[in-house]
C-alpha cells in the first residue's frame, strides 16, 4: 500500500476530534439531536482549519443508522458510530450519499444544472443525501444564480454544505438562505498539542520547541502544519534510523530566523552600534533570508515588546517561556513612542523594497535608521510615564 500522508492518515472522523471549534460541532451536535437540521450551510474560515473534515463528520453522522435507530445513543453520544453499515461505506469512499464538488474546477452554470438534475434523486440508504461544494465562492454569477431555486426550496432529503475561504464573494441571496458558521484560525497550542499527539503515534521523539516553531510557521492552518510535520520528518530521520525531531534541523529546513538575531537587531539600538548592524544585515543576506520576511518577523518583534508595555506581562507572546524572559528584561530598554516609529519605518521600507531592484542596500539603510531612531531617547523606566495604548 501506498504511503498516506499524515494529513490524511489522521483525518477527524468524529466531530471530538475536530481541534478547536467547538462552538460549530457543539452547535451541529445539538442540532442533530433535536432534530433540527438545516437544508444550507455555509462553513467558512482559514485554509485547514477543518471546515470540509466537519462537513464529512456531519454528512456521515445524518445518515449513522445507530444515530437513527437508537434514540438514547443519539441523545448522549451524537457521534458517527463508525460501525453501521452506512458508516462503513462512508469510510471505504463507496457511500452514494455523499457527493463532493470542487467549485474551482465546476464553475460553470451547466454544471449546476447536472448537479440540481442529481439532486431530485433521494438516498440510496439513510435518510439524507448531503452535497459538499467545496470552494464555493469560485462559482460563476449565472451558476450561483441558477442555483438559487434549488437552495430555496430543495427536496426533504437534500442537505448542501458549502465551504470557502472567502466569504465575502458568496452573493447575499445564496447566503441569507443558510446556516453560516465561521471556523476559527486554531491556537498554537492546539497545533503543538496534535502534532505531539500524531509523533506520539509515530513513535517519533520531538522537541516542544521545534513542535511550537513548527506551528508558529502553520499560521493558525492544521493542515499546513501537518503537512510541514510530514516535510520535517523525512528531513529528520537520519540515516541511523534515530526517530527524533530536533529544534536545530527543524529551522534549517524551514529557513527560520531564530529569535537572536532580533535581539541581536535592539542590543545594537540601544548600544548605538552600527557595525553590529551591519553584521546582521549580512547574516541575513549571507543566509539566502528573504528580506521582506526578516522585516516582518522583526515587526513582530517590536510588537512583542509593545504587548509587555502595555499589559505588563507576556502572556500573549508566543514564545518559549526563556525567550518571554527575556522579552520582559528588554522591552524597558526603549520607549513605547520609539518601538510605534520603528515599526512605522520597517512598514514604509516593505513598501518600498517591493519597487526597488538594490534590495540589500535599503535593507541595511532601514537598520541604521533604526538606530538613529534609538539614540537620544529615554529608557521607559526613565520616562515614568503612563504606557501608550495600542
Amino acid at each position: 500500500m501506498s504511503y498516506q500522508v499524515i494529513a490524511r492518515k489522521y483525518r477527524p472522523s468524529r466531530f471530538a476530534d475536530i481541534t478547536a471549534q467547538e462552538h460549530i460541532t457543539g452547535t451541529i451536535q445539538n442540532s442533530l439531536r433535536m432534530g433540527r437540521v438545516g437544508h444550507g450551510y455555509i462553513f467558512s474560515g482559514l485554509r485547514g482549519v477543518g471546515k470540509t473534515t466537519a462537513a464529512r463528520v456531519f454528512a456521515k453522522a445524518v445518515n449513522c443508522q445507530r444515530m437513527i435507530e437508537d434514540p438514547k445513543y443519539l441523545k448522549e453520544v451524537t457521534e458517527p458510530c463508525g460501525e453501521c453499515e452506512s458508516c462503513r461505506d462512508f469510510d471505504a469512499g463507496a457511500s452514494l450519499n455523499i457527493s463532493e464538488f470542487d467549485a474551482a474546477s465546476n464553475n460553470s452554470v451547466d454544471d449546476i444544472r447536472l448537479l440540481r438534475e442529481n439532486v431530485r434523486y433521494g438516498p440510496q440508504k439513510g435518510r439524507y443525501r448531503v452535497y459538499i461544494i467545496d470552494e464555493v465562492h469560485m462559482l460563476s454569477t449565472a451558476a450561483f444564480n441558477a442555483f438559487l431555486k434549488t437552495l430555496e426550496e430543495p427536496p426533504p432529503h437534500a442537505i448542501f454544505i458549502f465551504a470557502t475561504t472567502e466569504l465575502h464573494k458568496i452573493p447575499a441571496t445564496i447566503a441569507s438562505r443558510c446556516q453560516r458558521f465561521n471556523f476559527k484560525r486554531i491556537p498554537i497550542s492546539e497545533i503543538q498539542r496534535q502534532l505531539q499527539f500524531i509523533c506520539d503515534a509515530e513513535g517519533i521523539s520531538a522537541d516542544d520547541d521545534a513542535l511550537q516553531l513548527i506551528a508558529r510557521k502553520a499560521q493558525g492552518s492544521m493542515r499546513d502544519a501537518q503537512s510541514i510535520l510530514d516535510q520535517v520528518i523525512a528531513f529528520a530521520i537520519d540515516s541511523e534510523g534515530e526517530r527524533a525531531i530536533r529544534y536545530d534541523k527543524v529551522s534549517d529546513l524551514l529557513s527560520y530566523i531564530d529569535d537572536e538575531h532580533f535581539f541581536m537587531v535592539t542590543d545594537a539600538i540601544v548600544s548605538g552600534d552600527a557595525a553590529a548592524m551591519l553584521d546582521v544585515a549580512g547574516m541575513v543576506n549571507r543566509n539566502g533570508y528573504d528580506e521582506q520576511d526578516f522585516l516582518e518577523k522583526l515587526i513582530e518583534h517590536f510588537r512583542n515588546f509593545l504587548v509587555i508595555h502595555n499589559l505588563r506581562s507576556s502572556r500573549l507572546i508566543e514564545r518559549p517561556e526563556p525567550v518571554k524572559e527575556r522579552y520582559e528584561r528588554d522591552a524597558l530598554k526603549l520607549t513605547p513612542e520609539v518601538i510605534m516609529a520603528m515599526t512605522d519605518l520597517l512598514m514604509q521600507t516593505q513598501r518600498e523594497l517591493k519597487f526597488y531592484a538594490e534590495h540589500q542596500f535599503r535593507f541595511e539603510l532601514a537598520l541604521l535608521k533604526l538606530i538613529a531612531l534609538g539614540q537620544g531617547t529615554t529608557t521607559a523606566d526613565e520616562k515614568k510615564k503612563p504606557i501608550l495604548s495600542l
